[in-house]
């Protein structure tokens, strides 16, 4: 990547390179210099590569005073195979993060790093990212989840979110409804379940 951006993203790809001399491989790049930027995202895809690979990314070059810049950004030490962020190529500017899946799969490794989360405002309001609750599952950008009926965790519209609703079914006051009341009528009755019916496991 020239002089572009990357901002607020995630790859769990894999990512394997049988050439030999086609060798800059990364779990989310190949190639960042002149003044690219990578912030913000993670990599948990298997990498395999013979020489320059890296859990993100495979090289960060420096071109005279032009460089590739990584920050706040993390891979899946376990998953991808790789303890390195980058083989190959300078490290200046460089703040990436090998982590454990234990710790990938835990909120405060990314808000300690700056992310925005829903729900926390020290990070910024825009709510970009979202995680349902610790050891369930990597991050996620908040846009890919259902606009209803999401009410448990797991992230996602499944038997959780039913069971949740089957405990305050025809329940008629917020204090009892709780996020059950999906549309906000102030019960819980058909109109919710179909909310949830129309999400059903996105």
């Amino acid at each position: 990547m020239n002089w572009g951006s990357i901002t607020n993203c995630y790859s769990q790809a894999a990512v394997k390179n049988t050439d030999y001399y086609c060798y800059y491989i990364g779990g989310l790049v190949g190639t960042n210099t002149r003044d690219g930027r990578i912030s913000y995202c993670y990599s948990t895809g298997s990498v395999w590569g013979y020489q320059c690979a890296g859990g993100l990314v495979g090289i960060n070059e420096v071109w005279n005073i032009h460089r590739g810049i990584i920050l706040s950004s993390f891979w899946d030490t376990q998953t991808s195979g790789w303890s390195n962020c980058v083989l190959c190529g300078s490290l200046v500017g460089i703040v990436c993060n090998g982590k454990s899946t234990t710790l990938m799969k835990t909120l405060a490794t990314f808000l300690s790093a700056g992310w925005d989360f829903v729900g926390e405002t020290a990070n910024g309001t825009a709510d970009i990212w979202r995680m349902c609750a610790d050891g369930v599952d990597y991050p996620r950008l908040a846009w890919e989840f259902s606009q209803g009926g999401d009410i448990s965790c797991p992230d996602g519209v499944g038997m959780d979110d039913l069971l949740y609703l089957s405990g305050r079914w025809i329940m008629g006051t917020s204090a009892t409804a709780g996020l059950a009341d999906v549309n906000g009528d102030g019960k819980v009755d058909l109109a919710d379940f179909a909310v949830m019916a129309e999400n059903w496991m996105k």
